[in-house]
């Protein structure tokens, strides 16, 4: 039994398994329209997560702020306590400013220190703090 070989015309063509230029082309303009909105989402994230350090700064040196100012009341007293403002050493572009309240209690203070980084919401940090003075 001869086995019989088929040969195909030269007219006919075998398609040939892969792709077109023109799939390829199809398929990394839908890549590249997909990737456009990632990379604004990135950028986006990366905004937001710069705005979180310096919020995590400024309340990190509000409560400084507060435990030296506890420090100081209980030191000296409630009569050193005052309204200020100022900035910090070493963190250019933060200011503080702190405001004393009275209250019902003549021995309680309201302190509310305000950390400012961004001059357009100038209350993102703000921490509202009680202080009792120790003597009384």
């Amino acid at each position: 039994m001869a086995a019989s070989l088929e040969y195909p015309a030269p007219w006919r063509h075998q398609r040939e398994a892969g792709f077109t230029l023109i799939e390829v082309l199809v398929a990394l303009t839908v890549i590249a329209f997909a990737f456009v909105p990632l990379l604004g989402l990135h950028g986006h994230n990366i905004k937001a997560v710069a705005r979180d350090q310096q919020l995590t700064r400024a309340t990190l040196l509000a409560r400084e702020m507060i435990s030296q100012m506890q420090f100081e009341v209980n030191s000296g007293g409630l009569q050193q306590l005052g309204d200020s403002h100022g900035t910090f050493e070493g963190y250019p572009g933060y200011r503080f400013e702190r405001q004393v309240l009275t209250t019902g209690l003549d021995e309680v203070r309201e302190v509310i220190v305000r950390v400012v980084f961004d001059e357009r919401n100038p209350s993102a940090c703000e921490v509202v703090y009680f202080v009792r003075d120790p003597a009384a």
